[in-house]
């Protein structure tokens, strides 16, 4: 089995409960991201779209960290709290991967880790080799 490495971003605390991201081999799995800054405050409060960027962001600095493109982001799933902010999240995800997006799943969910945060998103990576 290959080995296991946590990757943390530059800037990111470590936390002892998970890892912004695992590579397994050429694999790379990234936590569930939220809208969340460095410094661990929610961004875009009621604003989907920007909570969507923030996301996103956040897992292009797991990715770059572990060596990675967004381009190299196999599969992603994103859980959003109301399917009216649907369009927004897609918005934002289209302009991340504006050819060749990821396989995509998107489920709608009772809540988050916290009243105020809409859409969280993970994501399954094939590193380069």
């Amino acid at each position: 089995m290959p080995e296991r490495k946590p990757v943390i971003p530059p800037g990111v605390a470590p936390n002892p409960a998970l890892s912004p991201g695992v590579a397994v081999g050429d694999f790379l799995f990234v936590s569930g991201h939220v809208a969340m800054d460095k410094s661990g405050n929610v961004v875009g409060v009621g604003d989907a779209e920007a909570q969507s960027r923030q996301v996103m962001a956040n897992i292009r600095d797991v990715v770059t960290a572990a060596g990675g493109r967004m381009e190299d982001v196999a599969k992603i799933t994103c859980f959003l709290t109301d399917i009216a902010n649907y369009p927004a999240y897609s918005k934002v995800r289209a302009e991340t991967w504006p050819k060749d997006p990821p396989a995509s799943s998107t489920v709608v969910v009772a809540g988050l880790v916290r009243p105020e945060l809409l859409v969280e998103v993970e994501a399954i990576v094939r590193l380069p080799g």
